[in-house]
């Protein structure tokens, strides 16, 4: 039995638009039947030799894949046919190219901006609203680069992802935010091949070159231990609470191993345990149990005899009762962090600290004053809960937290 078959452009008919039906032609035994793979073109964007539409087609990107994928499928088939000596049926033929067709008309119709909305709410659902916010900052970040215009993903290319970083580095945007749309966007991305409503095969970010985002450098946000000592010190006047409250959490974070403002916010007395503070970092639900710092004791014992503290069990007078969905507690958290950071802004300005400084300097400086004073970069890490080095890991196992907690009280 003799069989070929070929990915035509069928001149002898002509469509109402004017353009002519792509078919599949199979031939056997020197007869032939055709195929349609329901899409169209006119002769001047049909490429023979190539058997696919040219770039001037509107839709090359996705009717390529889409021939690509039938031709692959169909030659398969055949083959498989010709090893196993089975008759060659044109029926099941017409079933693979319906069922690929069928498949690709679902992928087109599916856009960029209707699926990020899907994955937003996805996120909301599962209460993950700080990344449904970051997702949501990448979309109308995108949306602004097109005027709104939404696109499905296959008349997404290369060169929208060009034109989108020189749009954002225009705008002023740092390498950080920069980095943060793009991982999102890939993230979009990648998550839309495995829900089937992209391509697997059409992946801009593969030629992209995106090394530069993976782990952007950031300026250096640590302020020395005599700084540290001056915001402790300055005058704040008895009745201001905001002030007296934006300073102890600073310095809190700070004394307790550069906790994190969300963490800080979520802790309740029962976190407090001998001394010592145990709780799970939200971010990466890592467990953190060590002996607490003096002065981090000494902001404890404020917190339990104030007046008017959280309703709720927290040490900290920022989450109550009336907080009581994860929407209403990331708000709470936001509003209460934006106040805390233009308090230690204004401190750290008071007493001639230039840098801009912020509840994540805290962090950074913990960081960096354990290391000028002799703190191994590998007890460090462990205090901070970085864990991307195996062998730093196996080192840390050895040492006791007793140990630990005595080299950073001693050097803090």
């Amino acid at each position: 039995m003799s069989v070929s078959n070929k990915i035509i452009l069928r001149k002898t008919k002509q469509l109402s638009n004017g353009e002519c039906p792509i078919m599949l032609r199979i031939t056997i035994n020197r007869q032939s039947q055709f195929i349609s793979v329901k899409k169209s073109a006119i002769p001047e964007q049909w490429n023979e030799k190539a058997q696919q539409v040219s770039k001037s087609h509107p839709e090359h990107h996705t009717i390529n894949p889409l021939l690509r994928n039938i031709s692959s499928k169909v030659d398969l088939y055949l083959l498989n046919a010709g090893e196993n000596d089975t008759v060659v049926n044109f029926d099941d033929i017409k079933k693979i190219v319906l069922k690929l067709t069928n498949t690709n008309k679902e992928i087109k119709c599916f856009s960029l901006y209707s699926y990020f909305e899907r994955e937003i709410e996805r996120l909301k659902e599962a209460d993950r609203l700080g990344y449904a916010a970051t997702y949501r900052a990448t979309l109308q970040s995108l949306q602004r680069f097109t005027d709104k215009k939404d696109y499905p993903f296959v008349n997404i290319g290369l060169d929208f992802l060009k034109k989108y970083e020189a749009y954002l580095i225009k705008r002023g945007n740092a390498v950080t935010t920069r980095s943060v749309f793009f991982r999102t966007f890939r993230t979009v991305w990648k998550g839309a091949m495995t829900d089937k409503v992209c391509p697997e095969n059409h992946y801009p970010f593969k030629n992209f070159a995106f090394s530069k985002y993976n782990n952007p450098r950031t300026k250096k946000r640590a302020i020395t231990k005599a700084q540290i000592t001056q915001i402790t010190e300055v005058q704040i006047d008895k009745k201001d609470d905001a002030k007296i409250n934006s300073r102890n959490y600073f310095l809190f974070m700070f004394y307790c191993q550069g906790l994190n403002f969300t963490d800080l916010a979520s802790l309740k007395w029962e976190n407090i345990i001998d001394g010592e503070l145990h709780y799970t970092r939200a971010k990466t639900k890592e467990d953190f149990r060590f002996k607490m710092h003096p002065a981090a004791v000494e902001i404890l014992n404020h917190y339990s005899k104030l007046d008017g503290n959280s309703d709720a069990g927290y040490i900290f007078p920022i989450l109550y009762k009336r907080h009581n969905t994860a929407k209403a507690i990331r708000y709470r958290k936001q509003k209460v962090l934006k106040m805390v950071n233009d308090n230690i802004r204004a401190l750290a300005s008071s007493v001639g600290i230039e840098k801009t400084v912020t509840t994540y300097v805290a962090r950074h400086s913990y960081a960096t004053i354990l290391r000028v004073s002799g703190v191994s970069k590998e007890i460090i890490g462990q205090s901070l809960g970085h864990d991307s080095l195996k062998t730093t890991q196996i080192y840390l196992d050895d040492i006791g937290d007793p140990v630990v907690d005595e080299m950073i009280n001693a050097a803090i």
